[in-house]
């Protein structure tokens, strides 16, 4: 039986790399495709062991040494005075902030989910369950941004702990410096989507623009593995939320993670610049031949995107419809209507080729064409593109 469960195992791991990786057009905009060198920090000895802050475990004096190298990146790649890698997510460094910065009660602001915002920090997630007052941001659903005169008044007349930039839907940068300097509380940039674009001086700079923190996941735009990060400017700040996570946020860093975040990192140190500018030229390609083909993108007064995310214009029951007919064609979203270029762009994509995987949606989502007919296409362009780009070349002996 043991067996039979393995052969199942190793069938589904199968079948889903064959078809996501060699068949598939991955457009949601959370995921990325990894570097080999990056993939292979996940299976060494580093994800047997553990670590903690009071030497309680010994034998860690390479992994010490693993955690203060990959910091050290990080500050780098993030022009920014401390650093730390140990959430295991975006989400945990989220956790992280709200339990070390507010008490119940206490009044938070961000985006509300139901213009995009991140709904783990909302009245749907941590606010709740740590009984926070959720503010939140006027918002210009043309613009897709934040109304920043209505916001400032909203701050000055609620005074609110923290305030939260940054979202789930984001194809513009924040009004961050015009907000921050009427906020008394802290400002936090939750850059998950967008660090990528951050790290590459793309789309904004949250910690030079009246942000104490800048945290976020480290897989989405950002070419690593799912995990978190926290940066900041701040002493202050940064020592009251770094000083609380081991170990009642995170016990166990996972630090063949954190070896795998230190190689995307010295990768975007390398090439972070021409890796964003091409993630953003390459979304402005697609909205526009989406648009010219008749798909509906939200943002037009701004030309349509300054992310990595094309944002469609629909409502949730069509978008839903919609996602699921792509998925017919081997072209995968989600169901919010958001299409991510990261992953297509670490592969090589270009904006022209976007122009022919805009040509594939709208063909098939206007059935102008039968599902098998795009399907076809979607496979033969994803063949010509199967080896991550802005990598790497060399890998270190002890991994040959």
């Amino acid at each position: 039986m043991t067996y039979n469960y393995l052969e199942r195992l190793n069938r589904t791991v199968r079948d889903h790399e064959e078809w996501r990786i060699r068949e598939c057009l991955n457009l949601i905009p959370s995921e990325n495709r990894g570097s080999d060198h990056m993939r292979s920090m996940l299976t060494t000895d580093f994800g047997n062991r553990y670590s903690a802050p009071d030497k309680f475990y010994r034998g860690t004096r390479f992994v010490d040494e693993l955690q203060a190298l990959s910091e050290e990146v990080a500050r780098k790649v993030f022009n920014a005075r401390y650093a730390d890698v140990r959430p295991l997510s975006g989400h945990t460094a989220d956790m992280a902030v709200l339990l070390s910065l507010t008490e119940a009660g206490d009044k938070i602001m961000s985006v509300s989910p139901d213009n995009g915002g991140y709904p783990g920090i909302t009245h749907l997630g941590l606010g709740r369950l740590l009984k926070l007052q959720n503010l939140y941001f006027p918002y210009d659903d043309n613009a897709v941004n934040i109304r920043a005169r209505e916001s400032i008044s909203v701050i000055r007349s609620q005074n609110p702990k923290i305030v939260f930039f940054g979202a789930s839907f984001i194809p513009f940068p924040h009004p961050t410096k015009q907000l921050a300097s009427a906020v008394s509380g802290t400002c936090v940039y939750d850059g998950s989507h967008v660090l990528g674009l951050i790290a590459g001086d793309a789309f904004q700079d949250p910690l030079r623009e009246g942000c104490s923190l800048l945290i976020g996941s480290t897989h989405k735009s950002l070419p690593g593995p799912q995990g978190g990060i926290i940066l900041s400017n701040n002493e202050e700040v940064f020592n009251a939320v770094s000083g609380k996570i081991h170990p009642g946020i995170v016990d166990n860093v996972h630090l063949n993670r954190v070896a795998a975040l230190t190689v995307s990192l010295l990768e975007m140190m390398q090439f972070g610049k021409s890796y964003a500018q091409a993630v953003i030229k390459n979304s402005q390609a697609l909205a526009k031949a989406l648009v010219a083909g008749g798909v509906k993108v939200r943002g037009a007064p701004l030309g349509y995107t300054k992310s990595h995310q094309v944002l469609l214009d629909y409502d949730a029951s069509r978008l839903g419809f919609y996602s699921a007919k792509l998925e017919q064609a081997n072209i995968i979203t989600d169901n919010g209507g958001r299409l991510g270029t990261s992953e297509l762009t670490r592969l090589g994509y270009d904006a022209a080729e976007m122009e022919e995987v805009a040509e594939l949606i709208c063909l098939a989502l206007l059935g102008k064409k039968p599902v098998d007919f795009v399907k076809k296409r979607v496979k033969s362009l994803v063949k010509q593109h199967q080896e991550p780009t802005y990598v790497l070349k060399s890998v270190p002996k002890v991994l040959e």
